[in-house]
């Protein structure tokens, strides 16, 4: 277990903040310590007639245009859930008749706190909705009998978009939404 012994806020932002200090270690000595304290994120796996709906959009940290997953931040106060079809109606404009939790895990614990709640958006109606202003998204549709192949070929390089696709395909088979596939 380790413990702060002295830690101090060196930046805020809108949805992190960046701590430094000393921390006792395991042993008994001490180590500096950086962490990153996240608000939180959401993704959704949107699935009509076969396949999947994602955005594609540029990330300045990447320095790329990036094929995703629909997802956002948590607001304070707000259940994953709802955050979860927040952001499905605000990036394609729909509204899941189910969301099943997929998987709800720290993006990089050695350095952050960021945790993504990941759900399955299933019987998905039109809705209204529209992206935040500073969002240029594209959507794309893709069948899911090829997201297995295009997983294994490296087709896309964002966490929470390989770990959602990954589960949603295992969720999909095991449940009978997927002939052909094996359950993982």
């Amino acid at each position: 277990m380790e413990q702060w012994l002295e830690r101090r806020e060196v930046f805020r932002g809108r949805f992190f903040t960046v701590i430094t200090g000393t921390a006792m270690i395991a042993n008994g000595q001490t180590a500096r310590r950086d962490v990153v304290e996240h608000i939180g994120g959401v993704a959704v796996v949107p699935t009509l007639a076969g396949n999947v709906l994602l955005v594609r959009q540029y990330r300045i940290a990447a320095g790329r245009e990036m094929l995703e997953l629909p997802a956002g931040l948590l607001h304070p106060g707000e259940a994953p859930e709802e955050a979860a079809a927040r952001e499905l109606a605000e990036e394609l404009g729909y509204r899941a008749g189910r969301l099943i939790p997929l998987v709800s895990y720290y993006t990089s614990p050695g350095y952050t706190n960021e945790r993504t709640h990941i759900f399955l958006g299933l019987d998905l109606t039109p809705t209204d909705g529209t992206a935040d202003w500073d969002e240029h998204l594209h959507p794309e549709e893709r069948p899911l009998e090829g997201l297995p192949q295009a997983l294994l070929e490296g087709a896309f390089s964002d966490g929470k978009t390989v770990i959602g696709l990954s589960l949603a395909l295992a969720w999909l088979a095991r449940h009978g939404h997927m002939e052909g596939l094996e359950p993982y």
